[in-house]
């Protein structure tokens, strides 16, 4: 064998490992599942989490000929004044025109799971219980808006961190993925994997703030959800994500909290004190 043919095989022999060792690398942080945090977020922030369902009327000749229910997405309680509760979520989920937004607890399933326990009840008639939210402010630039609404319910208000998470920071996505089919809240766990700020990625997002990675698995569904801290603080809103080519996750990207406290101030939005 050549001494170049050598040196040739030795090259590639040695990228090969180094391409094998960081995907390992990479999946062992996408896949890791950090069960401390985990259990943290489920005693003390799971019930900040909300579904939002839209209900949709289909008209003919002026007449409502039926109506239908969306899979919902995700968003989380940030502030409360009496019993009127404020949710951050992403403005890319609320895809309708004047839309009916109604508001399920992270313990509340959606109709079609309902059903399939209990007596049946039309999927109206169930849904005829949550409360309504109304949209208070949005702003494309964030992908982000401000929902409200009325609730007897003592859910859990979570604070927004005043600075953003850095990199490598551990971080827990709250959300609904759909895959989950049942409004089963989802908490994972990973790190912060960019170093600075990072384009959103798609046509949409050319005019968008840029956003930060992040290695906590999210799905669709778990759009608006919450990124925490380890101090239960929202340090980002999940608004997408990516895969490689079998359709396997790799990183997720979300708003961070110096941004999101940027667009609450732009709404004139008062925050309770810490």
């Amino acid at each position: 064998m050549s001494r170049k043919k050598k040196i040739s095989l030795i090259v590639i022999g040695v990228v090969a490992v180094t391409v094998v060792g960081y995907a390992a690398v990479l999946f062992a942080d996408i896949y890791s599942v950090d069960s401390e945090f985990i259990e943290a977020v489920n005693n003390q922030a799971i019930s900040a989490s909300v579904l939002l369902v839209v209900e949709t009327e289909e008209v003919h000749n002026e007449e409502v000929t039926s109506i239908s229910y969306s899979t919902g997405f995700s968003g989380v309680i940030f502030k409360k004044e009496e019993n009127r509760y404020y949710v951050l979520t992403a403005l890319h989920a609320i895809e309708y025109d004047n839309p009916k937004i109604l508001v399920l607890r992270y313990d509340q399933p959606i109709w079609n799971v309902y059903v399939q326990g209990n007596d049946f009840i039309g999927s109206s008639s169930y849904y005829a219980q949550f409360p309504e939210a109304v949209i208070e402010y949005y702003d494309g630039a964030y992908d982000l808006a401000v929902l409200s609404f009325v609730s007897e319910f003592d859910f859990t208000v979570l604070s927004i961190a005043s600075e953003p998470p850095e990199y490598n920071d551990s971080v827990a996505a709250l959300g609904n993925p759909w895959e989950n089919y049942n409004n089963s809240v989802a908490v994972t766990t990973g790190r912060v994997t960019s170093r600075s700020p990072v384009e959103f990625g798609d046509k949409a997002g050319k005019n968008q703030y840029n956003v930060i990675r992040h290695s906590a698995r999210t799905s669709s569904g778990s759009s608006g959800g919450a990124l925490l801290n380890r101090d239960m603080e929202i340090v980002g809103i999940n608004l997408g994500g990516g895969e490689n080519i079998f359709g396997w996750f790799i990183f997720s990207m979300a708003m961070p909290s110096d941004r999101i406290l940027e667009f609450l101030n732009e709404a004139d939005m008062v925050l309770m004190e810490k």
